[in-house]
């Protein structure tokens, strides 16, 4: 015969145990652990043996039950997971912004028995926990490959963190992990646009002797005739043969020197505005990126500088890919404001071309940009605002501002770049 006072005493406590609010540092905690599915089923067995121990000696059977399902949710998984090796691999070593790259998973099972619900976590994202991919079986002392396709939304070095093979099989009660092999990081290069000719540098600021006589471009001899191509100088069009054919045609000139870029980006988080992939220094990144495709395609030497660290103008794939490999490494974490970056020697030692600054109207209005008409310089300014849901503690006054380029807004730069300063929309 049961004692009343007893249940009534054991009700008390588990209703005490689940409504008492704790001290704040350990509450969430302790909430955690009542409402898991893991902790429910410990408080059970507890209540379970406690009933055993003072009611009928079937709590024990019924606490030794609980337990054992606690056991295999818990020691399950991690068995599973002692079996198995992986790694992860990319199709390519190198993408842009947007493009679907293909993720394979090479999944290797030693146990004599599959191990089922395997999910892949985190490392495409700042979210540790999100499930990129799932895996039904793997099948017992077999190779699987998984494949899936990945489209990464920003620049950077792919995966961003540690990727976790994950498993709660068979009752989800506790997910266990294990690290995953990467065989070779993804780069991902900023977006590319297309961009208009390269900006005018003086005959003395050219490296002479680099280009071949018959090579087109802008100075020397008349090497033939081409139709009219937007952001040609209407000095060049010749008037007979557009007569002749009726349209414009202009005349192709030889090119003996190639134009040295020195291309400054203003990394400071206090210049930039916006979070994620459309904020002010991801666009200007873009930007950083398509002059340098479009003016090293063009013939010209591009060099680099950023935040305290400089990659010296040269030509060729190979400082292409060097540019662009160390954009889609930039940190975002860089403070380094832009006037002790133009004051450096890398910087402030260059007159062997042409200075082209990407910054924001924010380090503009302090004055930190010099000014905008440097015959050696151009200047390009995006206004912080427009990418930025909140507004600028500091706005400036652009009235008196004439930058070489000033990107309004995100919609303006594909036009802004094919053809916003002078040399594109007229020639010269």
């Amino acid at each position: 015969m049961t004692n009343p006072s007893i249940i009534l005493r054991l009700r008390a406590c588990f209703r005490a145990l689940v409504e008492y609010d704790f001290a704040p540092k350990f509450s969430a905690k302790v909430r955690w652990f009542v409402y898991h599915p893991l902790g429910v089923l410990t408080i059970a067995a507890f209540i379970s043996f406690l009933c055993g121990l003072f009611i009928h000696s079937q709590g024990f059977v019924l606490s030794g039950g609980v337990l054992a399902v606690v056991a295999l949710g818990v020691i399950w998984p991690w068995l599973s997971l002692r079996g198995l090796v992986g790694s992860i691999s990319f199709d390519r070593l190198r993408a842009y912004e947007g493009d679907f790259v293909e993720v394979r998973l090479t999944l290797r099972n030693r146990l004599p028995w599959p191990a089922w619900g395997l999910a892949v976590r985190g490392g495409f994202g700042r979210n540790t926990t999100e499930v990129v991919a799932g895996i039904a079986v793997t099948p017992r002392r077999r190779t699987a490959l998984c494949r899936w396709n990945f489209k990464p939304l920003c620049r950077g070095i792919f995966p961003v963190t540690t990727l976790k093979l994950t498993t709660g099989f068979p009752f989800g009660l506790w997910d266990n992990s294990k690290a995953l092999a990467v065989e070779t990081p993804l780069i991902v290069w900023p977006f590319i646009y297309p961009v208009g000719p390269i900006p005018q540098v003086s005959g003395d600021h050219q490296v002479e002797g680099n280009v071949s006589r018959s090579k087109v471009g802008t100075n020397g001899d008349v090497l033939g005739v081409r139709p009219y191509r937007r952001g040609d100088s209407p000095r060049r069009i010749h008037w007979a043969q557009s007569a002749k054919y009726d349209r414009l045609i202009v005349c192709e000139l030889q090119s003996n020197s190639r134009p040295v870029i020195q291309i400054v980006l203003d990394v400071d988080p206090r210049s930039h505005a916006g979070k994620g992939s459309d904020s002010s220094l991801e666009w200007a990144i873009r930007i950083v990126a398509s002059f340098a495709m479009g003016w090293l395609e063009d013939g010209a030497q591009i060099g680099l500088a950023y935040g305290g660290k400089d990659i010296p103008p040269a030509s060729g794939q190979a400082q292409l890919y060097k540019i662009l490999d160390a954009l889609a490494s930039l940190p975002e974490d860089c403070d380094k404001p832009l006037v002790d970056v133009l004051a450096c020697p890398k910087c402030r030692g260059f007159r062997d071309g042409l200075q082209v600054i990407v910054t924001t109207d924010r380090t503009h209005a302090h004055g930190g940009c010099g000014a905008c008409e440097v015959e050696d310089q151009r200047w390009v300014v995006l206004k912080a605002d427009a990418f930025s849901e909140t507004a600028d503690l500091y706005p400036c006054d652009n009235s008196h501002i004439a930058p070489w380029l000033f990107i309004d807004s995100p919609k303006s730069v594909p036009a802004q770049l094919k053809g916003g300063w002078r040399e594109a929309r007229h020639g010269s």
